[in-house]
């Protein structure tokens, strides 16, 4: 009766701390083009590391950063201006 008992808490303990540990994906490297060489660069990456090309820049209206390509910011929605645009 007690070793059902244990066995039974030790099931539940282990249980536990699987949902409690984090999930261990692969790390998944999202990347993107770059706009003026047209290399692969990392989706996080400020300039690119080839041409030295400005990836990203901040929102500004809610100033997280965004990919320059984006024509929305994706986290508030504000249209972007472009100084070739009048």
């Amino acid at each position: 009766m007690v070793l059902l008992l244990l066995v039974i808490l030790a099931i539940l303990i282990w249980s536990i701390q699987v949902e409690l540990e984090p999930k261990h994906s692969a790390d998944v490297l999202v990347e993107t083009s770059c706009a003026a060489c047209h290399r692969s660069v990392d989706i996080d990456s400020l300039v690119c590391p080839h041409c030295q090309q400005q990836i990203r820049e901040a929102c500004p209206e809610c100033h997280r950063g965004k990919l320059i390509s984006h024509h929305y910011c994706p986290f508030c929605g504000s249209a972007q201006k472009r100084n070739d645009e009048s």
